[in-house]
């Protein structure tokens, strides 16, 4: 009920405060959300064992395993042991909150990422080809631009959770070595080079397969720490 209310006055103070006000309050809310991001870059690097925010500049994940699709022009699953990334925590970034809503747009770039681990994959392209391997690998896309938002309401038990989150990843280009694909050779060497030929158009053609993935990693992490915080602990983010 409190956090209906603090909702509710929200959108209050939205509908009536004047044009200079609105404006002046924009210029507050952006510093605030700069700050928010430098605390979230900080918290990258070390963690927060008390809310379960686990370290992600750098991540490593022991054991990962995540299932892909892009428009049926490739699917495929995998399993990393390790899976290791570097440079999450390079950002330049943009956010922003809609107050009446609780919804916050937001934008990310970033130079050059570096994954590395080793990797046991199986999928098919166009759903007929076989594509197949396991080894070492290591991949670098460059260019990086994730954009999309994050909306936050009440879990229903006093804390937070996320009601609806999407996220679009485009890439300029990939460099990638990835070892043992079908059995290794030459043939390795030829599919990454068609990876890196193609990763960035079928980003950009299938977005759904990026977005369905990394929200099936992000979602889970964002709402065990948002588990741990009320709406009043937001307000107080908003307007400390």
């Amino acid at each position: 009920m409190r956090a209906g209310l603090i909702v509710v006055a929200l959108m209050a103070f939205a509908a009536t405060v004047g044009v200079h006000e609105v404006a002046g309050q924009n210029i507050v809310l952006d510093a605030i959300m700069r700050r928010i991001l430098e605390n979230f870059r900080e918290m990258m690097r070390t963690g927060n064992p008390e809310t379960g925010f686990p370290i992600l500049a750098p991540y490593h994940n022991p054991d990962l395993f995540i299932n892909a699709s892009f428009g049926g022009l490739v699917e495929f699953d995998a399993r990393f042991t390790p899976m290791n990334i570097v440079g999450l925590d390079t950002f330049v970034g943009r956010l922003q909150v809609e107050l009446a809503t609780l919804r916050f747009p937001f934008e990310f770039r970033f130079s050059e990422i570096s994954a590395s681990g080793f990797y046991d994959a199986n999928g098919r392209l166009w759903g007929l080809i076989p594509v197949f391997g396991i080894g070492d690998f290591t991949v670098r896309p460059r260019d990086v631009v994730a954009t999309g938002f994050a909306s936050i309401t009440d879990n229903g038990q006093g804390y937070l959770m996320l009601s609806d989150f999407s996220i679009n990843l485009q890439i300029g280009s990939l460099e990638s070595n990835i070892q043992g694909l079908l059995l290794g050779g030459d043939l390795s060497n030829l599919l990454n080079a068609v990876i890196q030929d193609i990763v960035p158009s079928v980003l950009r053609n299938f977005p759904d397969g990026m977005t369905n993935l990394l929200n099936a990693l992000i979602v889970p992490i964002a709402n065990r720490f948002l588990a741990t915080r009320t709406m009043e602990d937001l307000m107080g983010l908003l307007f400390p």
